[in-house]
């Protein structure tokens, strides 16, 4: 086996890697329209502790607190631990629909990503350029 064969599965690689920095772009704008309302009542105790909310507060943190409503509202069912499951009906259907593809897109594609490194990781190294 050549380094030559490995030349594509990189390519597809990188554009998984640049995939998810878009990804990440557009979470960080999504941040921004998160729901108020959802924020408003469910950010607060006794669904989150203090020492969470100030965890999830400021950078970059803020932004996984974004993802975790995202996962809420296009899931309600996943909110369960914390009594989140009603928390879906403040977002609106947009937001629904956007997180569920979002994060969809961000678990096949880092899916995809994480096998293809670990296959390439363990091909070049195999042929000795580890």
């Amino acid at each position: 086996m050549s380094l030559e064969l490995l030349r594509y599965p990189t390519y597809l690689w990188a554009i998984l890697l640049f995939i998810l920095m878009g990804w990440l772009v557009v979470v960080f704008i999504l941040h921004f329209f998160v729901p108020k309302s959802l924020l408003k009542n469910y950010f607060k105790e006794p669904y989150f502790s203090p020492a969470e909310i100030e965890f999830f507060t400021g950078f970059p943190f803020a932004y996984m607190r974004t993802v975790m409503f995202m996962r809420i509202a296009g899931w309600p069912s996943s909110g369960k631990k914390r009594g989140l499951t009603e928390a879906y009906k403040l977002a609106p259907p947009w937001f629904r629909i956007v997180s569920k593809l979002l994060i969809r897109v961000l678990l096949t594609v880092f899916s995809l990503f994480f096998i293809l490194g670990i296959f390439l990781l363990s091909a070049f190294c195999i042929l000795g350029h580890c």
